[in-house]
C-alpha cells in the first residue's frame, strides 16, 4: 500500500512536466509596418512581433502562434469572440465593449498631425481645434485616433476626414494634395516615408511634408476579446493573461523591450 502511495505521488510529480502546450493565437494588424506586417512568406514581422514573440517564448505551458490580418478583420473576431487576442491595441474599453481586458502595456506610441506645408505656415499646435476646415486623412479601422472632441467635430462636418488601406498611402495622399493632414504613429511615419523616399513614388511635393500637433500618447497592449470569455471559448484565458504579463514586466524591467526596439530601428 505505502509502495503504491509513493508511486501515485511520483506520477503526480512527474506527468505535469511531459503535459501539451496549449496552442494560443493571437492575431496581429497586417499592415502598421515597422511595428507588425505580413512579410514576404506571410508571416508576421515587425518590431512589436519581436517583442511578441520572445515573451512568448518563455511562457511554458502555451505555444503561441502570431498570425497577421487586417485590422478590421481582427476587431470583427473580437466582436464576434471567433478570437481570443488581437494587438497592438490601444485602450478602448469605453467604445469597444467587446474588447476587455487589456494586457500590460508594451510600448507607448505618439500620433502625429502630419501636414503639408503650406498647412503649417499658421501654427497649428492645438489639436483639434486648429485643424478645423481641414481634411484629414487615417488609416482604415484606427478609429480610437483624434480624440472624442475630433470626432464631435468630423461628425459636425467641421471637419472632413477621408480613410486609406494604409500608412502608405495615405502619405501618397498627402502628397498628391487629397488630403491637408494625416494622422501617423511617429516611428510609423518615419518609416513609411523613408521607404517611400527610396522609391518612385516620391515626388517633390512629399518633400513639402511636416509634422504638427501631437494628437495622442497611447500604451499599446493585447486586447482580449471579452464576447469569447462570455462563451468560456478560451478557458486558459487568465492563465495566459497572467503568463504574459508576468514576462512582459520583467522584459520592461531589465530593459529588454527598449533593447529591441533599438535594434530593430537600427
Amino acid at each position: 500500500m505505502k509502495k503504491l502511495l509513493v508511486l501515485m505521488i511520483i506520477c503526480a510529480m512527474v506527468l505535469p512536466a511531459f503535459a501539451e502546450k496549449i496552442d494560443v493565437t493571437i492575431f496581429v494588424d497586417d499592415a502598421y509596418k515597422p511595428f507588425c506586417f505580413r512579410g514576404k512568406d506571410g508571416k508576421a514581422e515587425g518590431i512589436y512581433v519581436n517583442v511578441l514573440k520572445t515573451a512568448f517564448s518563455r511562457m511554458q505551458d502555451f505555444n503561441v502562434a502570431i498570425k497577421p490580418i487586417p485590422w478590421k478583420r481582427g476587431k470583427h473576431l473580437m466582436e464576434t469572440g471567433e478570437g481570443f487576442g488581437l494587438a497592438p491595441a490601444f485602450y478602448h474599453g469605453h467604445d469597444w465593449p467587446y474588447l476587455h481586458p487589456y494586457s500590460l502595456a508594451f510600448y507607448t506610441e505618439t500620433i502625429t498631425a502630419v501636414c503639408s506645408e503650406d498647412i503649417l505656415t499658421t501654427s497649428r499646435m492645438n489639436w483639434p481645434q486648429d485643424y478645423i476646415g481641414l481634411r484629414i486623412g487615417n488609416v482604415a479601422g484606427y478609429d480610437g485616433w483624434g480624440g472624442t472632441e475630433f470626432r464631435k467635430l468630423v461628425k459636425k462636418g467641421e471637419i472632413k476626414y477621408e480613410e486609406a488601406k494604409g500608412s502608405a498611402e495615405n502619405i501618397l495622399k498627402l502628397g498628391a494634395g487629397r488630403v491637408n493632414c494625416i494622422m501617423m504613429e511617429e516611428t510609423a511615419f518615419d518609416y513609411a516615408y523613408g521607404k517611400l523616399k527610396l522609391s518612385g513614388k516620391y515626388n517633390k511635393r512629399m518633400a513639402r511634408i511636416r509634422k504638427g500637433a501631437v494628437i495622442g500618447i497611447d500604451p499599446v497592449y493585447i486586447g482580449y476579446s471579452k464576447t469569447a470569455r462570455k462563451k468560456g471559448t478560451y478557458p486558459f484565458q487568465f492563465d495566459f493573461m497572467q503568463a504574459f504579463d508576468n514576462e512582459i514586466y520583467k522584459m520592461i524591467k531589465s530593459g529588454e523591450i527598449k533593447q529591441i526596439m533599438s535594434d530593430y530601428k537600427n
